[in-house]
């Protein structure tokens, strides 16, 4: 047994077919994920198990994946190779994407409120009714010093005219596993849930990754959201101050 730990989180390699991952920051609502994904035949592995920890977490038993870590080969790549593995990429989210939602409520996979990683930091809030709250929650985070007339115009941003879909919600490199320069496996989906159409894209941003991996976003996405990503990037600006 092999164990890997991770901003403690931990994957123990249990033999050649299953690892188990664990730790007070896995919850439950990854295995919904995990089934969703599956249902979509989409490159994750198949959870066997998953039951509470002491901590307060919970540990997952699935399909070990073969492979290396993208973010390890990524430089080491052809210009054609990276291309080939956007295209890939693009193909798991538009296939995600075409997945209609069942309800209005901006929520985790398992029905529940959503998890939002910002600067190596989670926010936790949801579910939301509609995307509306779902904006409140994105500006709520602000310091106390922030300037009114920055605060105007910060509530004016967000907008409400989006549809909802599947998202990972954390496609940094370290996420995925390929072998012969296929993406065979995309993994840690505790973020994932239903969001608007808008929050995939800007979220692959705000990931760590090789530089260059942003450079390409025009062939992972079909469909861009410049706005929304400035908009974002403005009222994340000041929520770090």
């Amino acid at each position: 047994m092999s164990i890997k730990e991770r901003w403690r989180r931990y994957t123990n390699i249990v033999d050649d077919q299953t690892v188990v991952k664990s730790g007070e920051d896995i919850k439950i609502e990854e295995i919904h994920a995990l089934r969703l994904a599956e249902q979509l035949q989409l490159p994750v592995p198949h959870v066997h198990e998953a039951h509470s920890t002491p901590d307060g977490g919970t540990a997952i038993r699935m399909d070990y994946i073969p492979g290396e870590n993208l973010k390890e080969v990524w430089p080491s790549m052809t210009p054609g190779q990276k291309n080939d593995i956007a295209i890939q990429l693009r193909d798991i989210i538009d296939k995600m994407r075409s997945l209609a939602s069942e309800s209005n409520a901006i929520r985790s996979c398992s029905g529940g409120g959503i998890r939002d990683l910002r600067s190596y930091f989670d926010y936790n809030g949801g579910l939301f009714p509609d995307e509306e709250s779902f904006n409140s929650f994105i500006l709520d985070f602000r310091p106390k010093v922030t300037p009114k007339a920055v605060l105007r115009g910060l509530n004016s941003l967000p907008t409400c005219n989006h549809r909802l879909t599947f998202s990972h919600c954390d496609l940094s490199q370290h996420n995925f596993i390929v072998r012969d320069n296929k993406i065979v496996g995309l993994i840690d989906w505790e973020f994932a849930g239903w969001f608007p159409e808008y929050w995939e894209y800007i979220k692959f941003f705000e990931r760590p990754s090789h530089r260059d991996w942003f450079d390409y976003s025009d062939i992972i996405f079909s469909q861009k959201y410049d706005k929304e990503l400035i908009d974002f990037q403005a009222i994340i600006h000041w929520q770090r101050r």
